[in-house]
């Protein structure tokens, strides 16, 4: 089952929607940040799929789709993680929950499948690649963090900027692009990017499971600081800014981290 699923990405063809997510700069930067900390055999070894193509242009393709037959079917689920309320996201949370359609499980999934990708079609394993550039931040925008007595799903009116939005896309796009007015995501990265050797051996110790507790661990605190009706303004946004600039950083280090196990000198572990 999983191999057909992988093997039905490799024949439908991109169909282009509005991005949502972390948005398109945010998205866009954490990839941008990601590609810059490959290790060389990681970046060889992805350009062999690419053809060269930054990782910034696949960051959104999940969210482009998202909508889209057999696309929505096959990614349902992906885009959001669950964690109890302790912030653990144990494979029998995510099974009880969300029935194993998280994040957190996609990213198992892959790691097992491309630990023998020279198996794999090119068109396959650049499929793999696009989800993985998009999951993993996925787990650092707090719109997306779920928990077991709070879904956290951001599904209710709130005023920003004097427009009665959903706070779920309060988040999604914002918080940054208002908090930061940068439109070149190149620039925002030149910000962002700005972790010590150490300071990133520390962001990206463990696995992809470890990095979404970690993120819901940043995330729980703040689940009740907005209610339906809240008049969100500049105030807030840089209160909030600093918050969800970490998450977003962290995300860009912990991609690179992931696609450096998957595609370079490092060696995945076999999923919990």
């Amino acid at each position: 089952m999983k191999r057909i699923v992988l093997l039905t990405f490799a024949l439908l063809a991109l169909i282009a929607h509005d991005a949502l997510g972390w948005g398109r700069l945010g998205h866009y930067t954490a990839a941008e940040i990601a590609e810059r900390h490959l290790t060389p055999e990681a970046k060889r070894n992805i350009e062999r799929y690419t053809n060269g193509t930054p990782l910034a242009e696949y960051s959104v393709w999940m969210d482009q789709v998202a909508k889209v037959q057999p696309y929505k079917k096959l990614l349902h689920g992906w885009h959001a993680s669950i964690a109890d309320t302790k912030c653990k996201s144990t494979p029998e949370v995510r099974a009880e929950y969300r029935k194993s359609r998280d994040g957190v499980t996609a990213m198992e999934y892959f790691a097992e499948e491309l630990r023998n990708r020279e198996q794999l079609s090119d068109s396959v394993v650049l499929a793999a690649i696009k989800c993985i550039v998009h999951i993993i931040p996925d787990y650092h925008c707090p719109a997306h963090v779920r928990f077991t007595d709070y879904k956290n799903n951001g599904g209710f009116d709130v005023i920003f900027y004097n427009k009665r939005v959903q706070y779920h896309k309060v988040w999604d796009s914002g918080v940054i692009t208002r908090g930061r007015k940068i439109k070149d995501y190149k620039k925002y990265a030149d910000v962002l990017d700005t972790y010590t050797k150490k300071q990133i051996a520390r962001a990206t110790k463990g696995d992809a499971q470890d990095w979404f507790e970690r993120a819901a661990q940043q995330v729980r605190p703040t689940i009740h600081s907005v209610k339906a009706g809240d008049t969100l303004g500049e105030e807030w946004v840089q209160e909030v800014l600093p918050f969800g600039e970490q998450l977003l950083k962290e995300s860009g280090y912990r991609l690179a981290k992931a696609l450096n196990t998957l595609f370079g000198d490092e060696k995945p572990k076999k999923s919990k």
